[in-house]
């Protein structure tokens, strides 16, 4: 077809039975006037239609011509053959062509080759409090970037003419030196940049518990996240950014409990090897919160139940070495973290057991937890550094507060002095704030406090308002704070409702019951030294951006929080 095209002129004219015709008079080539080569080499063909034997030649080593064939018609076929481009710059020639009185040339391109040059390719000694470094190159294509360290980020995007790379070494809370790479990838080839980062400095950790908890104005759990048991994103959520915890912390939150599972994170589950890069991930999310001036806490939380749902049957080697394993590893991962992050053994040890089946908690099972508990706080303070000042929190049995005030549960033994809180969670009245239908024993409450009562409504509380909080936060007063131990309020939250699930429900009355209830709550933990955090699954804040999804919701919380004054 291409044959045809070209020289379809010396076929208009012709005619089966007119050989004179068929006679070729002047010369034809196709390519005309350039030939191009790709980088990596390859070959094209060169077509002269000519009353006489072509002379073909090429005027740079890098392009050969190869005579392949002549048809009866005159049309002489050539290679024309490029090699390899190794030269980061594009090279040119040409080919002469002179048939008889005929003469042309054929200019010849090639691309060049991949060019990548880094100037410095090795960054040491990057204080611990972290600082931008800059990485010049020379190139002549559009390259990528890859990170292998999650604490060096990239701070500019680059213009196709830029030459300057910039990226961010975030604080190293870690008290050893360490390394990441940053790779630059064009075509096959690849340059490395080694990034050092010194150690960060043993923190001063000068705060007991007591001190420690009043710094604490409001806390807010990132709910259904990293304690998610198929991955970070797997219950619904996106994953914790930087942006999010910035939000929190413009809401009015300082304090960030952060649930976490580790068993579907393990390496090697016989030894219970956390891998490395959830380990990392976790700092990274912490980082977040403490870059904020934010105080944290780190748990072991549901984590499939291996320890929880396994306290009734008594203590279990198998389970404490795994309690002992998980934390060693844990604690010395983010040992360099000064007091803003605290450390919690478990998260309801007992509860789905207590709950599910009527059992009690019993004396038995109290000192398993006990137990457990004990282990926590001996590995952590073995790791030394800051934890062996770091403020730690246990759980009461199943996290409920009579059972906390009942008089079997006791503190593990502690070689620091003073640092230690109990945790308890706060969900009540059950029928507001986690029942989803009526049951025979009660209809589920969608208003609380009496300014927010529907007159008529079978669905306003009718226990468990205002006093009885007061009632519940004073016996926790009296059992711990009042002896010295903070208590924190882990979780504490009452369910949303939509007229789309309650056709009769009355939706501001309702929100405005969630408000107050949210205000009274965080009051009176705050007025019996038990510090508040919100349990928050993304139904009142945006998880893209820590924004408020429901404004009523945070301003209750805020206002409790300042009208809540702990005792210490």
């Amino acid at each position: 077809m291409l044959l045809a095209a070209l020289f379809g002129f010396s076929l208009a004219a012709c005619s089966d039975d007119d050989d004179a015709t068929n006679v070729v008079t002047e010369t034809k080539m196709y390519p005309e006037d350039s030939m191009s080569f790709v980088k990596g080499g390859e070959t094209k063909t060169l077509s002269i239609l000519s009353p006489v034997t072509p002379q073909v030649t090429s005027n740079v080593t890098w392009c050969t011509v190869t005579y392949v064939s002549v048809t009866e018609r005159g049309t002489y076929s050539y290679n024309v053959t490029a090699t390899a481009n190794t030269d980061t710059d594009e090279r040119s020639g040409q080919i002469s062509v002179t048939a008889g009185s005929f003469s042309k040339t054929i200019a010849l391109t090639q691309a060049a080759a991949d060019g990548l040059v880094i100037g410095q390719t090795s960054y040491t000694d990057i204080p611990a409090a972290g600082q931008d470094i800059t990485v010049q190159l020379t190139s002549n294509g559009d390259y990528k970037v890859s990170i292998d360290a999650s604490w060096i980020t990239q701070t500019t995007t680059r213009a196709m003419t830029s030459s300057t790379e910039t990226f961010h070494v975030a604080t190293n809370y870690e008290t050893s030196a360490r390394t990441g790479t940053i790779t630059f990838t064009l075509g096959d080839l690849t340059q490395a940049v080694t990034v050092t980062q010194l150690a960060g400095e043993p923190a001063d950790m000068p705060s007991d518990a007591k001190t420690l908890a009043a710094k604490i104005y409001a806390g807010i759990n990132i709910g259904n996240t990293l304690e998610a048991t198929s991955g970070e994103t797997s219950w619904g959520n996106p994953a914790v950014n930087a942006t999010y915890i910035a939000g929190l912390k413009a809401l009015g939150f300082n304090a960030v409990r952060i649930p976490c599972a580790w068993s579907n994170h393990l390496s090697n589950e016989s030894t219970y090897e956390i891998d490395a890069t959830w380990l990392e991930r976790v700092s990274e999310v912490v980082g977040y919160c403490v870059s904020n001036d934010m105080y944290a806490i780190v748990n072991i939380h549901w984590d499939n139940g291996w320890l929880e749902d396994n306290i009734l049957a008594g203590y279990s080697e198998e389970i404490n070495a795994k309690q002992k394993a998980l934390w060693t590893q844990i604690a010395n991962k983010l040992k360099g973290f000064d007091e803003h992050l605290l450390f919690a053994g478990t998260n309801e040890p007992g509860m789905n057991e207590t709950s599910s089946n009527t059992a009690l908690m019993t004396e038995t099972a109290i000192k398993t937890i006990m137990a457990y508990q004990q282990t926590f706080v001996d590995a952590v303070r073995e790791t030394g550094g800051n934890n062996s000042l770091r403020c730690l929190i246990v759980q009461a049995p199943a996290t409920r507060i009579d059972d906390a005030v009942g008089g079997v549960y006791a503190f593990p033994d502690d070689e620091a002095d003073s640092r230690l809180m109990v945790e308890v969670h706060y969900y009540e009245p059950y029928p507001f704030c986690l029942m989803e239908q009526d049951a025979d024993w009660s209809a589920t409450f969608w208003y609380w406090g009496s300014d927010n009562h529907v007159s008529g409504s079978g669905h306003n509380a009718t226990w468990g308002e205002e006093s009885y909080v007061t009632e519940r936060f004073e016996s926790l007063k009296t059992y711990y704070v009042d002896k010295g131990y903070p208590v924190i309020i882990g979780e504490y939250s009452a369910m949303k409702r939509t007229t789309s699930s309650y056709s009769d429900l009355d939706q501001d009355k309702h929100n405005a019951s969630r408000a107050y209830w949210n205000k009274v709550v965080t009051r009176e933990a705050k007025n019996h030294g038990c510090v508040p955090f919100y349990w928050e699954t993304g139904t009142d804040i945006n998880r893209a951006n820590g924004t408020a999804k429901e404004e009523y919701a945070i301003n209750g919380i805020m206002e409790g929080a300042a009208a809540g004054t702990y005792p210490y």
